[in-house]
């Protein structure tokens, strides 16, 4: 308790400033990715991971917000080892690609969030096909980025302080919505040369767990 006393004594202090701040600034308006959904399906060794985003494109850690587009990324484990690979989802999918370092297959597509309790994949590996689940890791109580992103703000203004100047924002933001267990959220705050301080946070009440640079 004396230590998490002692982490918001800084933010109690700041809080004032940064309101008037804070009034002239929507620095959701400075996002440039948001991992808002992510589906998994893991059993017997097989897993896929679906993540649905809204980002940059091109994508550059460069503290400046670039043009958006959604896009879903899709992780595919196998149980053994077939040369090929295909998915399909809806009218979405096609030949997915090998990573050797991650040892999964990939596919990127643009598309908005499937926004659903569980998205059908039908997978075919080397010609044999089949149709898998992948559930939505967001249940009732998951806070959403921009609530994320308010908890950040909050927790650590005078980051956000340094790096505004009147109505304008000097640096992009990062949102990612992860899943071990239970939700979490990461958030990513990016200057101008290239400098990323990073937020981990409790999915369902905000708290900030741990911080980096």
């Amino acid at each position: 308790m004396k230590h998490f006393l002692a982490l918001m004594a800084p933010v109690l202090f700041i809080s004032p400033l940064f309101a008037a701040c804070s009034a002239q600034v929507d620095y959701y308006d400075y996002v440039s990715e948001y991992r808002s959904g992510v589906y998994i399906f893991s059993e017997d060794g097989e897993e896929l991971k679906i993540y649905c985003s809204q980002r940059e494109t091109p994508y550059s850690s460069d503290g400046i917000k670039g043009e958006m587009n959604s896009t879903v990324e899709v992780f595919y484990r196998p149980e053994g080892s077939p040369d090929s690979v295909e998915i399909s989802i809806g009218d979405l999918g096609g030949e997915m690609s090998y990573q050797s370092v991650t040892q999964n297959f990939y596919m990127c597509f643009t598309a908005d969030d499937f926004d659903a309790s569980s998205v059908e994949v039908r997978v075919t590996a080397d010609g044999s096909e089949k149709t898998i689940t992948a559930m939505n890791v967001r249940e009732e109580g998951v806070i959403d980025g921009r609530q994320a992103l308010r908890c950040v703000t909050e927790y650590d203004g005078a980051r956000f302080e340094k790096l505004t100047e009147g109505a304008r924002f000097s640096g992009e933001i990062y949102i990612r919505l992860l899943y071990d267990e239970g939700c979490f959220y990461y958030v990513g705050v990016c200057d101008r040369e290239g400098n990323t301080h990073s937020y981990l946070l409790n999915g369902t009440d905000g708290r900030v767990l741990a911080e980096k640079d």
